[in-house]
């Protein structure tokens, strides 16, 4: 299998082909692994997929083990492995390793860290106008439709994130926060990013419109703001630093927060909503724009700087 995938040759290929055959092999490769984990989890955990359609009051411990490794397989068999395969086909036969993944500098994680910390209220702010948002009355189906599904995902989160003991918490990180940010950076970012690059010949429109991709594919449409804000702070630390590891972190802290936030506080006041007005965040948003913005343009000058 290994010696058919290395004579796809993606590497000096054209984007469309590039882009083509990425998806056959996260569908291919993806789609098979997963089926074989989930199969081969189900008599371990002595439970089904009907699982998903349980409430929560009748969730089992093996339900809820359940449902954490099939988090863990989706990220892990749809986007790790397709995406590890899809980049070393993309190399060339010249490089002796994959330069996305090159090892940043202490103080450059350091200033990422700062960044994402400063990237929460931005987020926060656009999350609560997102939110309120409405589709015209002719799309009221439409959007009761999705209020559901988000509110269905946001409780499976919750039940998932709710940390009795510290190594839940660590389990959590693991399983909602490490995991997926390296599975979603490597395919969004060290795949489609740099497709959709060579493809526009502009790293602008391939950041914005991954970004886009990034945030439509999670199918939350009252989140879709924020979400995609992320997805241009992610991959314009990829494009300047040229690694794929600072957006990595980046994304890792920010899932990593809100599950130390629910185990610290407790569920009940981690979900319960922000008594600050909007007009009062508004006024609060100037400085942690400004500073991300520096740290944004330090990765940029520095890029420019090494070309």
């Amino acid at each position: 299998m290994v010696d058919k995938l290395r004579r796809l040759k993606l590497y000096g290929k054209s984007p469309l082909y590039q882009l083509f055959m990425s998806i056959m092999i996260i569908a291919g490769v993806g789609i098979t692994l997963s089926i074989i984990l989930i199969l081969a989890g189900m008599p371990i955990f002595g439970t089904d997929l009907k699982v998903l359609e349980k409430s929560a009051t009748a969730l089992s411990s093996n339900d809820f083990a359940f449902l954490r490794y099939l988090l863990i397989i989706q990220d892990i068999s749809l986007l790790i492995i397709p995406s590890i395969i899809i980049l070393g086909l993309m190399k060339s036969e010249s490089a002796a390793r994959l330069t996305e993944l090159k090892i940043p500098q202490v103080k450059e994680v350091g200033l990422v860290v700062i960044l994402t910390f400063c990237i929460f209220p931005i987020t926060g702010f656009t999350g609560q106008i997102n939110s309120a948002m409405h589709l015209p009355g002719w799309l009221s189906g439409v959007e009761h439709w999705m209020i559901e599904k988000e509110e269905k995902a946001d409780n499976l989160i919750d039940l998932l994130v709710a940390s009795n003991t510290f190594w839940v918490m660590i389990l959590n990180l693991l399983t909602i926060a490490l995991i997926p940010a390296v599975a979603e950076e490597m395919i969004f970012r060290g795949v489609f990013q740099k497709i959709f690059y060579n493809l526009f010949k502009s790293g602008h429109m391939a950041i914005w419109f991954t970004s886009f991709l990034f945030s439509t594919i999670h199918f939350q449409f009252f989140g879709f703001i924020p979400r995609f804000i992320l997805g241009l702070v992610f991959g314009y630390l990829f494009f300047w630093s040229g690694t794929l590891w600072l957006p990595v972190i980046s994304h890792f802290v920010n899932n990593a927060f809100p599950v130390m936030l629910a185990y610290i506080q407790g569920m009940e006041k981690f979900n319960s909503p922000s008594d600050t007005p909007l007009w009062k965040q508004a006024i609060e948003l100037p400085l942690p724009i400004v500073i991300s913005l520096v740290i944004l343009f330090y990765f940029r000058n520095k890029s420019n700087n090494s070309d």
